[in-house]
């Protein structure tokens, strides 16, 4: 192989590997996560000139207010998530971040297709579940809402 062959391919593995890693940490949770349903409610509902998004309120309770951006985790019992604690507790449990908006694990706006929103605005009005994954790390990631 010539030198130009394989400074392209070195190149190119380069940037395949840069992809990889930044990307794993979004796709950790749905290809190796574990499956939880959880209550939600929407606090915005769709906005047309927003995208078809909703964000969602998950009823974390307030346990206690850590320093703006500082790591907190957040457990999962049957069907809630609990409120937030300093060292990471027994169990299934989130990492999230404390900040502006209170406690944020990385789930709270979910996107959809135009159709998938317009179903979103029904199933969202009487309440839902949402279908998390959450990985060994407890990065999580919504894989869908459903009607409660």
């Amino acid at each position: 192989m010539s030198r130009r062959t394989l400074l392209l391919l070195g190149a190119l593995a380069v940037q395949f590997v840069l992809i990889a890693v930044v990307s794993a940490p979004r796709l950790s949770p749905r290809l190796t996560g574990d499956e939880y349903r959880i209550a939600v409610a929407p606090i915005d509902p769709i906005d047309p000139f927003r995208g078809a998004y909703v964000e969602l309120d998950y009823g974390i309770l307030s346990g206690f207010s850590p320093e703006r951006g500082r790591e907190v985790w957040v457990p999962i019992r049957d069907g809630r998530l609990g409120g937030p604690t300093r060292p990471r507790p027994e169990g299934p449990a989130l990492r999230c971040r404390y900040g502006d908006r209170g406690t944020e694990c990385g789930i709270e706006s979910f996107f959809a297709s135009q159709d998938e929103a317009k179903r979103l605005e029904r199933v969202l009005g009487g309440g839902a579940i949402a279908r998390i994954k959450v990985d060994g790390a407890g990065r999580a990631a919504i894989i869908g809402i459903e009607e409660q």
